[in-house]
């Protein structure tokens, strides 16, 4: 009778340490995820249902674009939109400026968009386009992320100056 308790016992110990690691485990991804991410979790998860609709028709899921190769002009003369996911340039440009083209579409770069992208500043708030570059922050790979941060001075409390 005592083994079989002990043996009881044991089996109760290994599953609390199994529900012990498996908690410290989804707190070390949750921590993993955000960190490095610049804004709230608020932020980001506005950012995100923002951008699925509003952006990811013509960007992909996920910032990962539309599948063709967006340095090579479609046959109307166009480029095709970039992913925003990192792997394209988008991490190249401050946030001021990411954020005016959400505002303001094509038109802020000229003959190169073509007036491609259309605007947003109609539709989405100051703090709402914050939301959709924090978002694509997100995004980006950490390495990318924190050259991003070191570059334009990025901290986690950041806000994006309106007026560039």
């Amino acid at each position: 009778m005592k083994g079989k308790m002990e043996k009881g016992n044991t089996m109760k110990k290994m599953k609390n340490a199994k529900r012990g690691l498996l908690a410290v485990a989804t707190l070390a991804a949750t921590v993993a995820a955000s960190a490095g991410s610049w804004g709230s979790a608020a932020e980001i998860r506005e950012g995100k249902m923002l951008f699925e609709r509003n952006c990811a028709s013509c960007h992909g899921a996920q910032g990962s674009g539309p599948g063709v190769d967006w340095k090579k002009k479609m046959a109307d003369g166009r480029f095709p939109p970039p992913p925003l996911n990192g792997t394209a340039h988008t991490w190249h440009h401050k946030p001021e400026l990411l954020a005016r083209i959400i505002r303001e579409g094509g038109k802020t770069y000229g003959k190169a968009f073509d007036g491609w992208m259309p605007s947003f500043g109609e539709k989405l708030s100051a703090a709402q386009i914050e939301s959709v570059v924090k978002y694509l922050h997100s995004l980006w790979p950490a390495e990318i992320q924190k050259r991003y941060d070191k570059q334009f001075q990025i901290t986690a409390t950041s806000h994006i100056t309106h007026k560039e």
